[in-house]
């Protein structure tokens, strides 16, 4: 059985779903295209007022909502350096610094 393994690093859930969410937003356009050419009317669309494709770039664009929610929260990234007291030279002594 095949294993689907979830990133769970929130940046690089935000770049795949915003791949996704654009690959959604083509295959929207294009069903409506093909809709339009054939004269047809989505038939989900006419009972819920949405179609499918409208309900998951709508579920797409509230996750990437969330995800930018949660990296606002997110402390910034502290770039460090390595000093012979280990970063703390100012409470140390003159002969560490």
């Amino acid at each position: 059985m095949r294993q689907c393994m979830m990133n769970r690093d929130p940046r690089q859930l935000r770049i795949q779903t915003r791949i996704y969410l654009q690959r959604l937003l083509e295959d929207r356009e294009a069903e409506s295209m093909r809709h339009k050419d054939l004269g047809t009317m989505d038939p989900m669309k006419v009972s819920t007022g949405q179609s499918a494709l409208d309900a998951a770039v709508s579920q797409a664009e509230e996750l990437i909502r969330s995800l930018d929610r949660i990296l606002d929260k997110e402390c910034p990234e502290v770039n460090t350096f390595r000093t012979t007291c280990n970063g703390l030279s100012r409470l140390k002594t003159s002969k560490c610094a």
